[in-house]
């Protein structure tokens, strides 16, 4: 089984930790340098290759796409470009499959923006539960962008279970962007600042503002509750960082619109909020039930222990195989 992945701009190296027996295309160098990858393709002995000419239904079985689709329908004409220069690729082979991994924010169908016969599957990260997909659209919250591979992370950054279940602080930790983010064509705001203040009244955060990443997570690892606000994407690269850390993810989610793991477990009730009043409620009873903080922790641990790891996420794309 001869695997080729293209990384249309060197956005995210997960799929070839998972399949280090595949060839791994980018489409030029200047890609390296924005993403600062030289640190994990050392790490994972990753050999980059910019020479597609060898990509063909001769030389592989399977291509693995990883491209942000709406970029190349909005704006960003290198991804246009390098989205045709793809469709053109796939025109003229006939692999036994063809993947395609979307990244980008959006919850849209990604098979509206490449559109081919050929694609055997599209691989969704922000997989909303409550849309509509094509029947060959499927979740994937995995593959996203920037400087460490969310792929890279759970590789490296699950804790033991000793320290998944250790004895931490009752607080609530953040630190992260703080923005409004308002798009009227797609028809999306996140108002991060907002939630964020109000949160802040309640004198339950945590917040110790920039800091290096690595006592990052030490704070994280250490606080019974982490936040996720809702970012411009689902997942957010913080939604799996705290997963992985054992702290409890207090997630802000919106009515119409939640995220669709691959999988059929779901993280508690009892830490979704939607508003402040939502969290204020919730946030106290977990502070303040001990029984219901560690069933809402092993429930989050069970999970995290069963598919997030490289295995699992592994064997998950070979069932399409």
């Amino acid at each position: 089984m001869k695997i080729a992945i293209i990384d249309a701009v060197n956005q995210d190296i997960g799929l070839k930790i998972l399949f280090p027996e595949a060839d791994y295309f980018i489409n030029n160098d200047e890609e390296i340098t924005i993403n600062n990858r030289l640190i994990s393709y050392s790490r994972y002995n990753i050999n980059v290759n910019k020479d597609w000419s060898n990509i063909n239904d001769l030389n592989y079985d399977y291509l693995f796409i990883i491209i942000a689709l709406y970029d190349s329908e909005n704006g960003n004409i290198n991804i246009h470009n390098i989205r045709n220069r793809i469709i053109e690729l796939i025109n003229k082979n006939n692999f036994k499959k063809i993947f395609v991994f979307d990244n980008y924010d959006y919850d849209y169908d990604p098979s509206n923006y490449l559109i081919s016969d050929k694609i055997s599957y599209f691989f969704k990260r922000n997989y909303n539960r409550y849309k509509h997909y094509k029947n060959n659209v499927h979740p994937f919250p995995f593959i996203m962008f920037g400087h460490i591979s969310l792929i890279e992370k759970i590789d490296r950054e699950m804790v033991s279970v000793y320290d998944y279940f250790k004895s931490k602080k009752n607080r609530v930790f953040f630190t992260g962007g703080l923005y409004i983010h308002n798009d009227p064509k797609y028809n999306i705001i996140r108002d991060r600042v907002t939630i964020y203040n109000k949160i802040k009244e309640t004198c339950l955060l945590y917040d110790p503002g920039y800091i290096p990443y690595e006592v990052f997570l030490t704070e994280m690892r250490n606080s019974k509750f982490s936040l996720d606000l809702l970012g411009v994407g689902d997942p957010n690269k913080r939604t799996i960082e705290i997963l992985l850390s054992g702290s409890l993810l207090i997630l802000q989610t919106e009515p119409s619109s939640l995220l669709r793991w691959p999988f059929q477990e779901d993280f508690y009730e009892e830490t979704k909020f939607t508003n402040i009043e939502e969290f204020t409620l919730k946030i106290t009873r977990l502070m303040n039930n001990s029984e219901l903080y560690m069933k809402c922790l092993i429930n989050q641990y069970n999970i995290v222990k069963k598919y997030f790891n490289t295995k699992w996420l592994r064997n998950h794309i070979l069932s399409f195989i």
